[in-house]
């Protein structure tokens, strides 16, 4: 059943490392679209919050496909990004779809880090600020880093379903895990043994991401403890 494997394990390869590239720009992207969109969420000026509360009202409430065909077609207008070849895709192509997979994930993102910070006493922000803290040095140095350490499964959660939601970059042509099971699918005329690679894959690489965030959430269990 798998014996295509010895002729076409190359091209899982190359998609599985595509697959890791995308979701960790993703990832990253995300991070930063967060932390920026959950201060304006919170932020005193009305403006700000607003456009805050629009981003993430029209990520979470529109599909991720069309968001990533969206901004692939119009970063192809404004863009003139060289068509150089990475992993079986041009760059044309696996920069927007990165883009638009941390721009997803950075709604969702933000709302975390929202539920994380309001989850953390007021009594902590009125003690930096008693102790002469700004505004901004109370939040990263005091608030933010205990509401990383609550909201650590939720972020957990969310960097798998950006591993997994990836594969809708093969409909801009990228070539990640997806992709090039349904090309070989297409090859031998048969999709459900190349598509259970594809899944078992999918599988491999969350469940080490998820090993990984315990890891985190150990350590840092562990820093608080002692710090406390």
């Amino acid at each position: 059943m798998f014996d295509f494997l010895k002729q076409y394990y190359p091209v899982f390869v190359e998609g599985t490392a595509q697959t890791i590239i995308i979701s960790i720009i993703g990832i990253m992207i995300g991070i930063l679209l967060g932390l920026i969109f959950v201060m304006m969420r919170l932020s005193k000026i009305k403006f700000l919050s607003y456009i805050a509360r629009v981003y993430i009202a029209i990520v979470r409430g529109t599909p991720a496909m069309i968001q990533v065909m969206l901004i692939y077609y119009t970063l192809s207008k404004v863009l003139e990004v060289p068509q150089i070849q990475f992993l079986g895709s041009g760059l044309d192509r696996v920069i927007p779809g990165s883009i638009a997979l941390g721009i997803n994930s950075g709604a969702y993102t933000a709302e975390i880090f929202r539920s994380g910070i309001i989850s953390i006493s007021n009594g902590q922000t009125e003690a930096g600020l008693s102790l002469g803290l700004s505004d901004r040095t109370t939040m990263f140095s005091i608030v933010l880093p205990q509401a990383v350490r609550n909201i650590l499964p939720a972020l957990g959660n969310e960097f798998i379903s950006l591993v997994k939601e990836s594969s809708v970059l093969f409909y801009i042509g990228v070539q990640e895990v997806t992709a090039q099971a349904l090309g070989v699918g297409g090859t031998l005329y048969d999709f459900v043994p190349p598509l259970i690679v594809a899944a078992l894959i999918y599988f491999v690489l969350t469940f080490i991401l998820s090993q990984l965030m315990q890891l985190l959430e150990k350590k840092m269990g562990r820093k608080y403890l002692r710090s406390n």
